[in-house]
Protein backbone atom coordinates (compact mmCIF):
# COMPACT_ATOMS: atom_id res chain seq x y z
CA UNK A 1 0.00 0.00 0.00
CA UNK A 2 1.11 3.48 -0.64
CA UNK A 3 0.60 6.92 -0.02
CA UNK A 4 -0.07 8.01 -3.75
CA UNK A 5 -2.62 5.24 -3.96
CA UNK A 6 -4.70 6.80 -0.78
CA UNK A 7 -4.52 10.08 -2.35
CA UNK A 8 -5.60 9.11 -5.28
CA UNK A 9 -8.70 7.30 -3.35
CA UNK A 10 -9.40 10.29 -1.73
CA UNK A 11 -9.16 12.39 -5.32
CA UNK A 12 -11.53 10.41 -6.27
CA UNK A 13 -14.69 10.20 -3.12
CA UNK A 14 -14.02 14.16 -3.48
CA UNK A 15 -14.50 14.32 -7.27
CA UNK A 16 -18.21 12.60 -7.40
CA UNK A 17 -16.61 9.37 -8.60
CA UNK A 18 -15.14 10.47 -11.54
CA UNK A 19 -11.82 9.14 -12.11
CA UNK A 20 -11.11 11.51 -14.86
CA UNK A 21 -11.44 14.77 -12.50
CA UNK A 22 -9.21 13.10 -9.82
CA UNK A 23 -6.74 12.91 -12.49
CA UNK A 24 -6.37 16.44 -12.90
CA UNK A 25 -6.89 17.52 -9.19
CA UNK A 26 -3.95 15.02 -8.34
CA UNK A 27 -2.14 16.58 -11.98
CA UNK A 28 -1.57 12.36 -13.67
CA UNK A 29 -3.11 10.34 -15.92
CA UNK A 30 -6.56 8.89 -15.60
CA UNK A 31 -4.89 5.63 -16.62
CA UNK A 32 -2.09 5.97 -13.74
CA UNK A 33 -5.15 6.13 -11.36
CA UNK A 34 -7.10 3.47 -12.53
CA UNK A 35 -3.68 1.20 -12.35
CA UNK A 36 -3.57 1.85 -8.60
CA UNK A 37 -6.77 1.48 -7.56
CA UNK A 38 -6.64 -1.83 -9.05
CA UNK A 39 -3.77 -3.05 -7.26
CA UNK A 40 -5.02 -1.80 -4.31
CA UNK A 41 -7.98 -3.75 -4.26
CA UNK A 42 -5.83 -6.30 -5.53
CA UNK A 43 -3.80 -6.09 -2.30
CA UNK A 44 -6.76 -5.63 -0.19
CA UNK A 45 -8.50 -8.79 -1.55
CA UNK A 46 -12.14 -6.06 -1.70
CA UNK A 47 -13.72 -3.91 -3.63
CA UNK A 48 -13.54 -0.49 -2.44
CA UNK A 49 -15.93 0.90 -5.24
CA UNK A 50 -19.04 0.16 -6.73
CA UNK A 51 -19.31 -0.27 -10.49
CA UNK A 52 -21.65 0.10 -13.49
CA UNK A 53 -19.17 -1.56 -16.30
CA UNK A 54 -16.38 0.96 -16.30
CA UNK A 55 -17.91 3.62 -14.19
CA UNK A 56 -17.85 3.84 -10.86
CA UNK A 57 -21.61 4.19 -9.48
CA UNK A 58 -20.90 3.90 -5.34
CA UNK A 59 -18.66 3.38 -2.58
CA UNK A 60 -19.30 0.00 -0.82
CA UNK A 61 -19.27 0.23 2.69
CA UNK A 62 -15.44 -1.11 3.41
CA UNK A 63 -14.66 1.49 1.24
CA UNK A 64 -16.51 4.05 3.05
CA UNK A 65 -14.08 3.04 6.11
CA UNK A 66 -10.98 2.69 3.95
CA UNK A 67 -11.23 6.23 2.80
CA UNK A 68 -11.84 8.15 6.14
CA UNK A 69 -9.18 6.37 7.47
CA UNK A 70 -7.00 7.60 4.33
CA UNK A 71 -8.07 11.34 4.82
CA UNK A 72 -7.13 10.36 8.63
CA UNK A 73 -3.33 9.18 7.07
CA UNK A 74 -2.41 12.00 4.95
CA UNK A 75 -3.60 14.23 7.22
CA UNK A 76 -0.97 13.09 9.82
CA UNK A 77 1.11 13.12 6.72
CA UNK A 78 0.37 16.63 6.52
CA UNK A 79 0.89 17.20 10.05
CA UNK A 80 4.33 16.29 10.26
CA UNK A 81 5.12 18.60 7.35
CA UNK A 82 4.39 21.42 9.00
CA UNK A 83 5.69 19.78 12.52
CA UNK A 84 9.02 19.46 10.52
CA UNK A 85 8.47 23.51 8.50
CA UNK A 86 8.35 24.91 11.90
CA UNK A 87 11.75 23.40 13.26
CA UNK A 88 13.51 25.09 10.11
CA UNK A 89 15.23 28.44 11.80
CA UNK A 90 13.89 31.66 9.54
CA UNK A 91 11.66 29.38 7.21
CA UNK A 92 9.64 31.63 4.30
CA UNK A 93 7.15 28.80 3.89
CA UNK A 94 4.86 28.94 6.45
CA UNK A 95 1.18 29.25 5.07
CA UNK A 96 -2.54 30.56 7.06
CA UNK A 97 -5.12 29.28 5.02
CA UNK A 98 -8.68 30.58 5.96
CA UNK A 99 -12.00 29.79 4.53
CA UNK A 100 -15.33 32.12 5.47
CA UNK A 101 -18.17 34.78 4.65
CA UNK A 102 -17.96 37.96 2.71
CA UNK A 103 -18.84 39.95 6.50
CA UNK A 104 -16.13 38.46 8.40
CA UNK A 105 -13.34 38.89 5.57
CA UNK A 106 -14.03 42.04 5.32
CA UNK A 107 -14.75 43.11 8.60
CA UNK A 108 -13.95 40.95 10.85
CA UNK A 109 -10.82 39.60 10.19
CA UNK A 110 -8.44 42.44 9.29
CA UNK A 111 -7.60 43.13 12.49
CA UNK A 112 -6.75 39.98 13.63
CA UNK A 113 -4.41 38.81 10.92
CA UNK A 114 -2.30 42.19 10.91
CA UNK A 115 -1.72 41.66 14.28
CA UNK A 116 -0.93 38.20 13.36
CA UNK A 117 1.35 39.35 10.55
CA UNK A 118 3.12 41.70 12.58
CA UNK A 119 4.65 38.72 15.05
CA UNK A 120 5.32 36.35 11.52
CA UNK A 121 6.87 38.60 8.77
CA UNK A 122 7.41 35.50 6.70
CA UNK A 123 3.95 34.48 6.84
CA UNK A 124 1.20 34.12 3.92
CA UNK A 125 -2.54 34.50 3.94
CA UNK A 126 -4.65 32.76 1.85
CA UNK A 127 -8.38 33.58 2.23
CA UNK A 128 -11.52 31.88 0.10
CA UNK A 129 -15.02 33.13 0.62
CA UNK A 130 -18.23 31.51 0.44
CA UNK A 131 -21.17 29.82 1.00
CA UNK A 132 -21.16 27.98 4.25
CA UNK A 133 -21.43 24.85 2.43
CA UNK A 134 -18.80 25.53 0.12
CA UNK A 135 -16.41 26.84 3.41
CA UNK A 136 -17.26 23.38 4.54
CA UNK A 137 -16.17 21.82 1.84
CA UNK A 138 -12.79 23.31 1.35
CA UNK A 139 -12.08 22.52 5.10
CA UNK A 140 -13.13 18.73 4.35
CA UNK A 141 -11.11 18.47 1.18
CA UNK A 142 -8.06 20.03 3.72
CA UNK A 143 -7.99 22.95 1.28
CA UNK A 144 -7.69 25.21 4.43
CA UNK A 145 -6.61 25.49 8.01
CA UNK A 146 -9.55 26.77 9.17
CA UNK A 147 -13.13 27.58 8.26
CA UNK A 148 -15.21 30.61 10.01
CA UNK A 149 -18.74 30.89 9.86
CA UNK A 150 -21.86 31.87 11.76
CA UNK A 151 -25.21 30.04 12.70
CA UNK A 152 -25.93 26.35 13.95
CA UNK A 153 -25.00 24.37 11.18
CA UNK A 154 -24.67 20.83 12.38
CA UNK A 155 -21.70 19.37 11.36
CA UNK A 156 -20.09 16.16 10.96
CA UNK A 157 -17.54 14.48 13.86
CA UNK A 158 -14.10 15.07 12.25
CA UNK A 159 -14.55 18.49 13.02
CA UNK A 160 -14.12 20.81 16.12
CA UNK A 161 -16.20 23.86 16.35
CA UNK A 162 -15.25 26.54 18.71
CA UNK A 163 -17.04 29.52 19.50
CA UNK A 164 -15.48 33.13 19.48
CA UNK A 165 -17.65 35.54 19.22
CA UNK A 166 -21.63 36.73 19.47
CA UNK A 167 -23.21 39.70 17.37
CA UNK A 168 -26.52 40.93 16.59
CA UNK A 169 -28.12 42.13 13.13
CA UNK A 170 -29.28 45.35 12.20
CA UNK A 171 -32.58 46.33 10.08
CA UNK A 172 -31.47 49.08 7.69
CA UNK A 173 -33.06 51.25 5.70
CA UNK A 174 -32.95 55.02 3.72
CA UNK A 175 -32.94 58.03 6.05
CA UNK A 176 -36.25 58.42 4.14
CA UNK A 177 -38.01 55.57 4.96
CA UNK A 178 -41.24 55.31 7.42
CA UNK A 179 -39.68 53.41 9.71
CA UNK A 180 -37.34 55.94 10.61
CA UNK A 181 -39.82 57.69 12.11
CA UNK A 182 -40.87 54.99 14.88
CA UNK A 183 -38.76 55.43 18.48
CA UNK A 184 -38.71 51.44 19.20
CA UNK A 185 -39.09 48.59 16.08
CA UNK A 186 -40.24 45.55 16.67
CA UNK A 187 -40.50 42.51 13.87
CA UNK A 188 -44.36 43.32 12.88
CA UNK A 189 -42.89 46.75 11.93
CA UNK A 190 -40.12 45.15 10.03
CA UNK A 191 -42.00 42.82 8.23
CA UNK A 192 -44.96 45.31 6.93
CA UNK A 193 -42.14 46.30 4.39
CA UNK A 194 -40.34 43.63 1.59
CA UNK A 195 -36.88 42.28 3.32
CA UNK A 196 -33.15 42.02 1.87
CA UNK A 197 -31.42 39.39 3.64
CA UNK A 198 -28.55 37.00 3.53
CA UNK A 199 -28.67 33.69 1.64
CA UNK A 200 -30.86 31.04 3.60
CA UNK A 201 -28.91 27.87 4.09
CA UNK A 202 -31.08 25.17 3.10
CA UNK A 203 -29.24 23.36 6.03
CA UNK A 204 -29.74 25.62 8.56
CA UNK A 205 -33.00 27.09 10.73
CA UNK A 206 -33.96 30.53 9.84
CA UNK A 207 -33.69 32.69 12.82
CA UNK A 208 -35.48 35.22 11.30
CA UNK A 209 -37.84 32.64 9.72
CA UNK A 210 -38.40 30.94 13.19
CA UNK A 211 -38.96 34.62 15.24
CA UNK A 212 -41.75 35.56 12.73
CA UNK A 213 -43.09 32.17 12.67
CA UNK A 214 -44.01 32.54 16.41
CA UNK A 215 -45.15 35.84 15.86
CA UNK A 216 -47.38 34.47 13.43
CA UNK A 217 -46.17 36.75 11.11
CA UNK A 218 -45.31 36.31 7.48
CA UNK A 219 -41.82 38.15 6.11
CA UNK A 220 -41.84 38.73 2.46
CA UNK A 221 -38.14 38.04 1.74
CA UNK A 222 -37.78 39.47 -2.11
CA UNK A 223 -34.00 39.25 -2.39
CA UNK A 224 -31.19 37.63 -1.25
CA UNK A 225 -27.04 37.71 -1.08
CA UNK A 226 -24.20 36.35 0.04
CA UNK A 227 -22.18 40.35 0.55
CA UNK A 228 -23.70 42.75 3.11
CA UNK A 229 -22.76 45.40 0.63
CA UNK A 230 -24.75 44.23 -2.24
CA UNK A 231 -27.69 44.21 0.20
CA UNK A 232 -26.98 47.78 1.18
CA UNK A 233 -27.10 48.55 -2.30
CA UNK A 234 -30.29 47.22 -3.01
CA UNK A 235 -31.39 48.56 0.08
CA UNK A 236 -30.63 52.03 -1.14
CA UNK A 237 -32.38 51.26 -4.74
CA UNK A 238 -35.92 51.23 -2.48
CA UNK A 239 -35.96 47.69 -3.17
CA UNK A 240 -36.87 46.89 0.52
CA UNK A 241 -35.40 47.18 3.64
CA UNK A 242 -31.76 44.79 4.75
CA UNK A 243 -31.03 42.69 7.43
CA UNK A 244 -26.92 42.94 7.96
CA UNK A 245 -24.98 41.82 10.20
CA UNK A 246 -24.19 44.75 12.94
CA UNK A 247 -20.53 45.13 12.51
CA UNK A 248 -21.26 45.65 8.10
CA UNK A 249 -22.74 49.14 8.51
CA UNK A 250 -20.00 51.96 8.37
CA UNK A 251 -21.66 54.88 9.59
CA UNK A 252 -19.42 57.25 7.97
CA UNK A 253 -20.25 55.38 4.79
CA UNK A 254 -23.45 54.53 5.37
CA UNK A 255 -25.03 58.16 6.33
CA UNK A 256 -27.51 58.11 4.01
CA UNK A 257 -28.68 55.06 5.79
CA UNK A 258 -29.98 54.52 9.41
CA UNK A 259 -29.09 51.00 11.58
CA UNK A 260 -31.34 49.33 13.50
CA UNK A 261 -30.63 47.02 16.44
CA UNK A 262 -32.68 43.81 16.17
CA UNK A 263 -31.21 42.73 19.76
CA UNK A 264 -34.76 43.34 21.42
CA UNK A 265 -36.49 40.85 18.78
CA UNK A 266 -33.83 38.65 16.94
CA UNK A 267 -31.47 36.24 18.93
CA UNK A 268 -28.04 36.58 18.53
CA UNK A 269 -25.97 34.72 16.16
CA UNK A 270 -22.45 33.62 16.93
CA UNK A 271 -19.31 33.05 14.80
CA UNK A 272 -17.77 29.81 15.01
CA UNK A 273 -14.31 28.91 14.55
CA UNK A 274 -14.07 25.15 13.08
CA UNK A 275 -11.14 22.81 12.29
CA UNK A 276 -10.54 18.91 11.52
CA UNK A 277 -10.28 16.86 14.65
CA UNK A 278 -6.64 15.78 15.20
CA UNK A 279 -5.08 18.52 13.25
CA UNK A 280 -1.40 20.00 13.97
CA UNK A 281 -0.91 23.35 14.57
CA UNK A 282 2.40 25.29 14.34
CA UNK A 283 2.92 28.79 16.36
CA UNK A 284 1.25 30.86 14.40
CA UNK A 285 -1.63 29.31 14.05
CA UNK A 286 -1.95 28.47 17.43
CA UNK A 287 -1.35 32.34 17.64
CA UNK A 288 -4.16 33.14 14.98
CA UNK A 289 -6.79 31.19 17.41
CA UNK A 290 -5.26 33.42 20.55
CA UNK A 291 -6.27 36.69 18.90
CA UNK A 292 -9.20 35.50 16.96
CA UNK A 293 -10.83 33.57 20.34
CA UNK A 294 -8.93 35.06 23.10
CA UNK A 295 -10.84 32.98 25.72
CA UNK A 296 -9.29 30.01 23.97
CA UNK A 297 -5.48 29.29 25.66
CA UNK A 298 -3.34 26.93 24.43
CA UNK A 299 -3.85 24.84 26.73
CA UNK A 300 -7.77 24.41 25.97
CA UNK A 301 -6.75 24.27 21.80
CA UNK A 302 -4.77 21.31 22.44
CA UNK A 303 -7.58 19.67 24.60
CA UNK A 304 -9.76 20.34 21.68
CA UNK A 305 -7.57 18.80 19.24
CA UNK A 306 -6.87 15.82 20.69
CA UNK A 307 -10.18 14.86 22.38
CA UNK A 308 -12.94 12.10 20.30
CA UNK A 309 -15.66 14.58 20.22
CA UNK A 310 -15.76 17.85 22.21
CA UNK A 311 -17.50 21.22 21.41
CA UNK A 312 -16.54 24.40 23.83
CA UNK A 313 -19.68 25.32 24.39
CA UNK A 314 -21.44 28.10 26.60
CA UNK A 315 -24.77 27.63 28.20
CA UNK A 316 -24.51 31.57 29.16
CA UNK A 317 -24.77 33.68 26.10
CA UNK A 318 -22.80 36.20 28.08
CA UNK A 319 -20.01 34.52 28.49
CA UNK A 320 -18.72 35.25 25.05
CA UNK A 321 -17.81 38.27 23.72
CA UNK A 322 -20.11 40.53 21.74
CA UNK A 323 -18.30 42.03 18.47
CA UNK A 324 -17.99 46.05 18.70
CA UNK A 325 -20.32 47.43 16.92
CA UNK A 326 -22.08 50.42 15.98
CA UNK A 327 -26.13 50.13 17.09
CA UNK A 328 -29.13 53.31 16.96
Amino acid sequence: MKLQQLKYLVAIAENNLSITHAAEKVYTSQPGISKQLRLLEEELNLKIFIRNGKQLAGITPAGEEIIGRARNILQEVSNIKRLSREQEPGSNNITLSLATTQTQAKYVLPSALSQLQKKYKNLKIELEQGSTEQIIELLTKDKVDFAIISGNLELSTEFIKVPCYQWDRLVVFPVEHPLGDLTKLNLKDVVKYPLITYNMNVKQSSSLMAAAQQEKLQPNVVFTAADADVIKTYVRSGLGVGIIASMAFEPKKDRDLIGYSTAQFLPKSTTWLVFKKGAFFPSYMKEFVQIFAPHVDHEMLTSLQNTQRKELQHNDEEALPMHNSWQV
